[in-house]
C-alpha cells in the first residue's frame, strides 16, 4: 500500500534510460573508420619509408650513395596531417555518441 501512495503522492520515478541506437552505430562505425584510416596512413608512410631507404645493408634495393636517395616529401606530411585530422574528428563522434545520455 506504501508504494502505491509514494506514486500517488508525485514522487519521481526512477527510468532506466536505454543508449540511442542510432548515436551507438554511428559512434560505432565511426570507430571503425578511424582505425581504418589510422592504420592504412600508418601503413602507406611506413611503407614509403622503406622504399627510400630500403631495410639493411646498402645492396639491398637502395641507393648505395646517401645523397643519391629521395626521402618522402610534403606529399606524405599532408596525407598524414588529413589522416590525423579525420582521425580526430571521427574520434570526436564516437566519443559523443558512446557517452552516456545526460540525466537531468
Amino acid at each position: 500500500m506504501q508504494a502505491g501512495s509514494a506514486a500517488g503522492a508525485g514522487e519521481d520515478r526512477v527510468t532506466a534510460t536505454v543508449p540511442r541506437k542510432r548515436s551507438y552505430f554511428l559512434a560505432s562505425a565511426a570507430t571503425v573508420l578511424a582505425i581504418g584510416i589510422a592504420a592504412a596512413a600508418t601503413w602507406l608512410t611506413a611503407m614509403s619509408f622503406v622504399e627510400a631507404y630500403g631495410i639493411g645493408a646498402t645492396h639491398l634495393g637502395q641507393a648505395a650513395d646517401p645523397a643519391k636517395r629521395v626521402p618522402p616529401g610534403m606529399e606524405m606530411l599532408v596525407l598524414d596531417a588529413a589522416a590525423l585530422l579525420f582521425v580526430a574528428v571521427l574520434a570526436r563522434v564516437a566519443f559523443r555518441g558512446f557517452r552516456s545520455p545526460s540525466r537531468d
